[in-house]
């Protein structure tokens, strides 16, 4: 696979989905002790990590605080997929119509 095909699919993954497998299952941890780590609500975390809802500005400096990393890195991520989902809802149909002579 070429390199701009993985980055291109890496836009459309909720960072929910990236925190889940590749910060807290990579590190062995199961949702209480993350939540516990980032003091965090568990149900807040439970519903980032199954991409039902953003992450906030917060969040995201929790996330890099307890992790490594940057907020700036999360906020990014949370944004690019925020920017896609929006343009794949956004695609109109829309029928062009022939322009009427008036002459």
């Amino acid at each position: 696979m070429r390199y701009d095909k993985i980055n291109m699919s890496m836009k459309n993954i909720h960072p929910g989905e990236l925190l889940r497998m590749e910060i807290i299952f990579a590190h062995q941890l199961n949702l209480t002790e993350a939540a516990q780590l980032m003091q965090v609500p568990i149900r807040t975390l439970s519903k980032i990590i199954n991409c039902r809802i953003n992450i906030s500005e917060e969040m995201c400096e929790r996330i890099a605080a307890t992790f490594g990393g940057t907020a700036e890195i999360w906020a990014n991520l949370q944004s690019n997929y925020n920017k896609a989902k929006r343009k794949k809802k956004r695609k109109p149909k829309v029928k062009t119509i022939k322009a009427i002579d008036n002459a």
